[in-house]
């Protein structure tokens, strides 16, 4: 008699473990009974975990899942939460939405694998470093411009930005051989963009380019000062170099030549943020399409 896998179904935190201000624990649902976990490697005895998001903060605890054999699957779109909520008058609890996960088809989620997460593991203290480098020679440039301190912050900046210049090459190089970065690199005409690796990386790129845009703040009226700050500001990052190599001569694309030529500065940068999004959607479906050609049976 075949054995039953055992299912697990998780409403994840990212602060489970290191909240900073209140803790609050990974909800967990087995098909009959809702229990509480601050570390997802404290689970036994299961075989496949559904999650809903992936935090970050959980990047070594599920790879550590994958290395011990146990699959998970993770929640391709959350809007299916709040549509299952809806249909069984179910307020929004960490709680329900955990059995709400039990109620997804296998169709809703997507398998990670233990190359993704080692990538992810590999590059998430990178990119946090890069992140934290970034808003530090920014504030240090304000106090400096426009507040008018000094204290030889200057030489403390020229220290930084070297600092981010060598963690901007570790991400970049980290990224060298994969197929998604290089098509988008290729497609934007652009050698080296460590704007562009952290959003290959980040973004989740098999979600459809309109919630993409609304994750990035893209659609109008929709999503007001909710959206991924810290993703927008990769693709400005990327889309405001592309406006600057443009005005430089700089040889780019010439879809962002005829963008640059025909449009103020601010709206020329929004079709630029358009135009880099929706090619790593392309280029993300480009590579997905060729490796499941090259590899029909999924070997």
């Amino acid at each position: 008699m075949l054995k039953m896998a055992r299912r697990i179904f998780i409403d994840t935190s990212p602060t489970a473990i290191n909240g900073k201000r209140k803790k609050k624990p990974h909800y967990v649902y087995d098909g009959e009974k809702i229990f509480e976990v601050n570390k997802l490697t404290k689970l036994k005895d299961v075989d496949e975990v559904f999650i809903d998001t992936l935090f970050p903060e959980i990047y070594e605890e599920v790879l550590e899942l994958l290395k011990r054999d146990i699959k998970v699957y993770l929640l391709k779109d959350t809007r299916m939460l709040k549509k299952l909520r809806l249909e069984n008058s179910m307020k929004k609890s960490d709680v329900n939405d955990a059995v709400i996960l039990s109620k997804i088809s296998r169709d809703g989620f997507r398998a990670l694998t233990i190359q993704e997460m080692e990538k992810k593991v590999k590059l998430w203290p990178l990119i946090n470093r890069y992140e934290l480098l970034s808003k530090r020679i920014k504030t240090l440039k304000i106090w400096i411009n426009r507040d008018g301190y000094d204290y030889e912050l200057e030489n403390t900046v020229r220290l930084m930005e070297k600092d981010k210049e060598n963690v901007a090459k570790k991400i970049v190089d980290s990224l060298s051989n994969n197929a998604i970065y290089k098509e988008a690199c290729r497609m934007l005409g652009v050698r080296d963009s460590v704007e562009l690796a952290i959003l290959t990386v980040e973004l989740p790129l098999h979600l459809p380019i309109t919630r993409l845009k609304g994750l990035l703040g893209f659609t109008p009226n929709k999503n007001e000062k909710r959206y991924d700050h810290e993703l927008k500001k990769h693709v400005a990052g990327f889309a405001v170099n592309l406006y600057l190599n443009t005005k430089r001569h700089v040889n780019v694309l010439d879809k962002a030549v005829e963008i640059v030529n025909c449009l103020p500065k601010e709206k020329a940068i929004y079709k630029l943020e358009l135009m880099t999004l929706k090619t790593l959607r392309k280029a993300y479906l480009l590579t997905t399409n060729n490796q499941i050609s090259n590899n029909p049976t999924g070997r």
